[in-house]
């Protein structure tokens, strides 16, 4: 098996999430990136989409949980977009989703707060 990775980076969103009331209410800016392992091998050979992971299909997964939910925590967030598209593409073997808060409610200077989640398929 051959193994290769699909990339979607640096999407930005416009979403609600927060431990503080304010957070929720006001909203944020949040940018993500997804790393999607799979096997190109069908579909390199026969040029047709249904044979690979859709990144058009991943990104809007990702984009919907991030956007339309209201959570409290980012590893919430990941956890679900990761559970979301390994169920949606079964020639996905490994999905890493990477969140950033960019204006994180924090007393100091940075550029974001970031939480990287990694899950893969199980085997059986």
């Amino acid at each position: 098996m051959n193994k290769s990775t699909i990339r979607v980076l640096g999407a930005q969103v416009y979403a609600h999430h927060g431990v503080g009331a304010a957070e929720q209410e006001l909203g944020g800016r949040y940018s993500f990136d997804l790393e999607i392992e799979t096997d190109i091998s069908e579909a390199a050979t026969s040029d047709d989409l249904s044979d690979t992971v859709n990144y058009v299909n991943a990104y809007e997964i990702a984009h919907d949980v991030i956007v339309d939910t209201k959570r409290r925590l980012l590893e919430s967030i990941v956890s679900q977009v990761a559970d979301a598209i390994l169920d949606q593409f079964p020639n996905a073997l490994a999905v890493t989703i990477r969140l950033r808060k960019l204006r994180a409610p924090i007393n100091g200077v940075l550029d974001a707060v970031e939480i990287e989640h990694k899950v893969s398929r199980k085997d059986g």
